[in-house]
C-alpha cells in the first residue's frame, strides 16, 4: 500500500495521498505537517456511512467521489477494504487522477487476490481418520463387587516444573539500501528526458531530500525519484515524466 501512495504522490498537483481502512487503519503519504489525520479519518468514515445510508435507501453504490474543498479537490475511491484518498490542488486534470486511481485499485485488487488464503477447516469424510467409538467398560462380577477394594496409595507432590526461558525477540530487520552507483544512473536519465534542465532538478531534489549515497535507502531512493517525476511532468508533460520514473523505478529494484 505504501508504494501506491508514494506513486499517487508523485503525480502532477497531487500534494499527498492516503488509506482508511474499514478497520479505521489510517496510512498516509506525502502529507504536510499541519494535516490533521484525525479530521480526515473521521470525515472519511462519516463519508462511508453517507455511502451505505445511500445505497440502502436509494438501491445504488457509490464507489466513487470529489470533494472540493477551499482550495484543493480530495478524490475518494472504495476499494474492497477501505477508502483511497488523493489531495489535490484546483490546477489538476481529474481525468488523469482517474486514470492513476483505476490501476491503483487494480493493483490493490491483485495484491488481494495474491494474499495467502487460510486454511480450510477439516469436514467429516475428508479423508481424516474418524474417531474411535467409546470402549464400554466390562461389566462387574458379584465376586469384584463384594471385594473390598485396596487402600490409595499416599500420593506424591509432583515437582514443580521448570519454566521454559522464552525466546529473545528478533531483532528488526535492517531497511534494504540502494548503491551510490544507482544516482549517477538516475542523474542520467534525468538528463536524457530533461536535457539541461535534468541536472538543475536533480540537484535541487538532491539537496530537498538531504540524499546521503552511502546510507541511501530504497524507500528514500523512490521517494527521491517521484519528486524528480513530479518536477519533470510540469516541463515535459505527465506521460513522458512517467516514463522517466519508471525507467528511475527499475533501477531500484
Amino acid at each position: 500500500m505504501q508504494e501506491i501512495l508514494i506513486r499517487l504522490s508523485g503525480l502532477s498537483g497531487v500534494t499527498g495521498s492516503f488509506y482508511v481502512g474499514d478497520d479505521n487503519s489510517f496510512t498516509a503519504q506525502s502529507l504536510s505537517q499541519g494535516f490533521n489525520q484525525e479530521n480526515a479519518q473521521r470525515s472519511v468514515m462519516v463519508l462511508a456511512q453517507t455511502f451505505e445510508a445511500l445505497t440502502q435507501v436509494g438501491q445504488f453504490s457509490i464507489s466513487k467521489v470529489l470533494v472540493n474543498t477551499g482550495g484543493s479537490r480530495l478524490f475518494i475511491r472504495r476499494t474492497d477494504k477501505g477508502y483511497l484518498n488523493v489531495l489535490a490542488d484546483l490546477t489538476v486534470d481529474p481525468a488523469v487522477i482517474d486514470a492513476a486511481l483505476n490501476g491503483a485499485l487494480q493493483e490493490i485488487k491483485l495484491l488481494a487476490t495474491l494474499a495467502p488464503a487460510p486454511a480450510p477447516t477439516p469436514r467429516p469424510g475428508s479423508g481424516q481418520a474418524p474417531a474411535a467409538p467409546p470402549v464400554a467398560a466390562p461389566a462387574k462380577t458379584p465376586a469384584a463387587a463384594t471385594a473390598p477394594k485396596p487402600a490409595p496409595a499416599p500420593t506424591q507432590p509432583a515437582p514443580a516444573a521448570a519454566t521454559a526461558p522464552r525466546p529473545a525477540p528478533a531483532p528488526p530487520q535492517p531497511p534494504a539500501m540502494v548503491d551510490p552507483p544507482v544516482l549517477e544512473k538516475v542523474l542520467a536519465l534525468a538528463e536524457e528526458a530533461l536535457g539541461e534542465l535534468g541536472a538543475t532538478i536533480y540537484e535541487n531534489q538532491y539537496s530537498d531530500h538531504k540524499i546521503n549515497p552511502a546510507k541511501l535507502s530504497r524507500d528514500a531512493a523512490m521517494k527521491f525519484c517521484y519528486a524528480l517525476q513530479k518536477d519533470a511532468a510540469m516541463i515535459i508533460g505527465p506521460s513522458a515524466a512517467k516514463q522517466m520514473g519508471d525507467k528511475m523505478m527499475s533501477l531500484l529494484k
